[in-house]
C-alpha cells in the first residue's frame, strides 16, 4: 500500500507539501498541486478520493433528511433509502443521513449548504407547499424530490413520483368490480401531498361508478398499525358500516387486517406499497406496487445531471404503480 512518503517522492515535494495540498490548505503553486494529486491518484493513495474532490470541487456526498418522527414504521422509505444508496455508490457518490425538526425545516439544509458539506439533496416525506422546494430552488442548489408539493414550485423543480392518484384509482375500482359500495377509505394527514393524490383516487373511481361519497367513510390518520386499527373500529361502529376499506399504505391496512381478525368480522381490504410481508399476512393483502428501484434510479440520474452541469430532461417524471391482487380484496362482508 502506498504512503505519503512514495507521493511526495515522486512527486519531488516534501510529505508536509502533500499534506497541504490533500488538506487544501498552503501557499501551493497550481502546478505543483496539480502534480501532488496526479501522483496520488497513480498510485492509488488510501487519500485519493479527497485529492479528487479537491480536484473537482466537489464533496461527492448527497444529503438525504429523514424524518423519523412520521410514523414508527415506514417500510417504503427504508426500502427506497436503501435503493437510493445503492445506485448513488454505482456514481461514486455517498449520502449523508440528517434529521430536520419537520418535513418543511430549511435550517439543516442551510448549515449543510453554509458549511460545503454536501453537492446536493434528495428530498422524501414531501408535503403541500413544501417549503423546502423554493428555498433549494432559490438557493440554486440542485436536488432531486421523491414526491411533489402540489404547487406551482413543482413547474420549476426536479421530482419523481408513483403515480398514488392512479394505484388508489385502481384499488378502488377493484373493491366495486367485486360488488362492493360502501367502501371507505383511510387517508393519511391532510397536509401530505402524495396522501391527497391517493385520495383523490379513491373518490374519481368512486364518482365514476356512481357511487355517493360519504364523507363519514373517510378518515384521516397518521400513518402508523395502531392507527389504521382504530380508524378501522370507528368505521366499523357506524350506524352502516363499510364492507370494504381502501388504506392509503401497508401499514395502515395492517391495522385493518388486525382489526378484522380480532372481531372476526370480515372485511374487504386494500393497501398500497406493496410491502414485501403483504403476501405473507392473513389473508395476504391486495396493495399497489411502488417501483421503488426505479424511482432511486431515476431521481439519482437527475440529480447527478444537474450536479454534472448537464441538462436533465424531462424536469418530472410520473411512474405508473400495479395492482398486485391477493386474498385480502376478495373477501365477502357478512353483512
Amino acid at each position: 500500500m502506498s504512503s505519503i512518503k512514495d507521493v511526495a517522492r515522486l512527486a519531488g515535494v516534501s510529505t508536509t507539501t502533500v499534506s497541504l495540498v490533500l488538506n487544501g490548505k498552503g501557499n501551493i503553486s497550481e502546478n505543483t498541486r496539480q502534480r501532488v494529486l496526479s501522483v496520488v491518484e497513480q498510485l492509488g493513495y488510501t487519500r485519493n478520493v479527497r485529492a479528487r474532490n479537491l480536484r473537482d470541487q466537489q464533496s461527492r456526498v448527497i444529503g438525504y433528511a429523514q424524518a423519523c418522527w412520521r410514523s414508527d414504521y415506514n417500510p417504503v422509505l427504508e426500502r427506497f433509502m436503501h435503493f437510493l444508496v445503492r445506485k448513488l455508490e454505482q456514481q461514486d457518490r455517498h449520502v449523508l443521513l440528517f434529521t430536520s425538526q419537520d418535513d418543511e425545516s430549511t435550517a439543516a439544509y442551510d448549515n449543510l449548504i453554509g458549511g460545503q458539506h454536501v453537492d446536493g439533496f434528495v428530498l422524501s416525506y414531501t408535503v403541500m407547499n413544501d417549503a423546502r422546494f423554493r428555498f433549494l430552488h432559490e438557493a440554486n442548489v440542485p436536488f432531486v424530490a421523491f414526491g411533489r408539493s402540489l404547487s406551482e414550485m413543482d413547474d420549476y423543480v426536479h421530482w419523481v413520483d408513483v403515480d398514488g392518484h392512479a394505484g388508489i384509482y385502481d384499488a378502488t375500482k377493484h373493491l366495486i368490480e367485486q360488488g362492493h359500495e360502501r367502501i371507505a377509505v383511510i387517508a393519511w394527514d391532510r397536509g401530505s401531498a402524495s396522501g391527497q393524490e391517493r385520495l383523490g383516487g379513491y373518490i374519481a373511481a368512486m364518482a365514476e361508478a356512481g357511487i355517493d361519497h360519504r364523507p363519514e367513510y373517510v378518515i384521516h390518520q397518521t400513518n402508523s398499525i395502531e392507527n389504521g386499527f382504530r380508524a378501522t373500529d370507528s368505521l366499523m361502529r357506524l350506524p352502516e358500516p363499510p364492507t370494504a376499506i381502501v388504506c392509503i399504505s401497508d401499514t395502515m391496512a395492517a391495522g385493518s387486517l388486525r382489526w378484522s381478525a380480532q372481531n372476526q368480522t370480515p372485511i374487504a381490504v386494500t393497501g398500497f406499497d406493496d410491502d414485501p410481508v403483504a403476501e405473507f399476512t392473513h389473508p395476504s393483502l391486495t396493495s399497489v406496487r411502488q417501483p421503488l428501484e426505479m424511482v432511486a434510479e431515476r431521481v439519482t440520474q437527475m440529480l447527478i445531471d444537474q450536479i454534472e452541469g448537464r441538462q436533465s430532461e424531462p424536469r418530472t417524471c410520473l411512474i405508473a404503480p400495479s395492482l398486485i391482487v391477493r386474498e385480502s380484496s376478495l373477501i365477502k362482508s357478512a353483512t
